[in-house]
């Protein structure tokens, strides 16, 4: 962010609002809001206002989702709404959300070019507005501070292509499946998992950006195991993989039926557990990679929609959901590896076997998957539980 920037004229914070009000955000692309806001200096793109954006209760160059203060705002230039400032019926709906069809402005001018329908501010003056100011900006970046933008323009077009990989905004949905009774997932999200997980192995990550690589290759190790463990344990009818059930599939007669059964049973207990185990831990692992893009990008990554909550319970006795995270985040203990043999181990001493009539339940949230959690329960708690609507699906 260009915090020394000067107005090209008049004087700095010439258009700040005089009374509170609430935060635009649109619903955009983290590649769009990077390139908005970076090209736009974290300033009012409004002739002569050059108000600062975003500030932090801190230290004002660095931000912290908790503290940052948002005064921005992302202004359509051409309206959505046939009744918005200057709609435009020709313009491709699709690119509405997209950045030449944006402007960052402060509460106060954002009100002022969109009064009266916009006749005052037409899309014209708007666009050279914009460009202008970007070019201000741009003469005042020093060679240094334009690559860092590039790249991070480029990192956050890497994290829109994960959410939509692993399909992030149908997280809840995953993760119920994989926490019912009968732990099942379709084989879309099955798919997607696998294809997330072999791109994520590929990819290298700035060492500017520890946090964020140390977040991701967390992630994706979790990623990693529990693809595994959904092919070696889950079954596929085309269209759903489900957990298979041995102790389901025939009776178990003969002198050793009751031996046979139990193992399997007890099989299917372990699996079960440690289908529980990994969701619960990668869905701290997604919630890391958020915290870490706000720490190391940007801080408005999910401004309006937090971290990611995690469903669990069945139709009978009922759902809740969870935000599952580190707590606390200690950064030095990341990355965290994983082996799925280890983990399906621990989960078989914990439950003593694994035969679920013996009454023995475990501590999922409790419990640490990780090579660094090796032989002891973790620490840290589940936040922000709360009831949510039941489903229809079927056990």
């Amino acid at each position: 962010m260009l915090d020394t920037l000067k107005p090209r004229n008049g004087h700095l914070g010439a258009g700040i609002a005089t009374r509170a009000k609430r935060v635009v955000m649109v619903s955009l692309r983290v590649e769009v809001r990077k390139k908005l806001w970076g090209n736009a200096g974290n300033r009012c793109a409004f002739p002569a206002c050059g108000q600062r954006l975003v500030s932090d209760a801190g230290d004002p160059n660095q931000f912290s989702s908790q503290q940052t203060a948002v005064l921005g705002e992302e202004a359509h230039i051409r309206s959505s709404k046939v009744t918005g400032p200057r709609y435009d019926a020709t313009y491709p709906a699709e690119q509405l959300n997209e950045y030449e069809n944006l402007v960052l402005l402060c509460p106060t001018h954002h009100t002022v070019i969109d009064k009266d329908k916009g006749r005052a501010w037409p899309t014209a003056n708007v666009l050279e507005m914009k460009q202008a100011h970007e070019a201000h900006v741009d003469a005042a970046m020093g060679s240094p501070a334009k690559s860092r933008l590039e790249l991070e323009v480029a990192l956050a077009a890497r994290i829109d292509r994960w959410e939509a990989s692993i399909h992030l905004a149908g997280w809840e949905e995953l993760s119920r499946r994989l926490n019912y009774v009968v732990p099942y997932v379709t084989t879309e999200q099955w798919f997607a998992l696998s294809q997330t997980s072999a791109w994520l192995a590929g990819l290298d990550w700035p060492h500017e950006y520890p946090k964020l690589a140390a977040a991701f290759e967390t992630h994706g190790a979790v990623l990693c195991v529990l693809v595994q463990h959904l092919t070696d344990v889950f079954v596929s009818d085309g269209k759903e993989h489900r957990i298979r059930r041995r102790h389901k599939e025939r009776w178990f007669g003969g002198s050793d039926g009751e031996r046979k059964y139990t193992e399997a049973i007890s099989q299917f207990g372990v699996d079960d557990a440690v289908t529980s185990v990994l969701i619960t831990e990668l869905t701290r692992t997604v919630n890391l990679v958020i915290q870490a893009v706000n720490k190391e990008l940007i801080p408005l990554y999910r401004f309006n929609d937090g971290p990611v909550q995690m469903i669990e319970g069945d139709v009978f006795w009922g759902l809740w959901s969870s935000t599952p995270r580190y707590d606390p985040l200690d950064w030095e203990t990341f990355p965290r590896a994983y082996v799925l043999s280890d983990v399906a181990q621990r989960v078989r001493d914990e439950l003593q076997g694994g035969d679920p009539r013996n009454g023995v339940r475990m501590d999922i949230a409790a419990f640490d998957p990780s090579l660094n959690g090796r032989g002891a329960l973790g620490r840290r708690r589940l936040k922000h539980t709360q009831p949510v609507p039941s489903s229809t699906d079927e056990a």
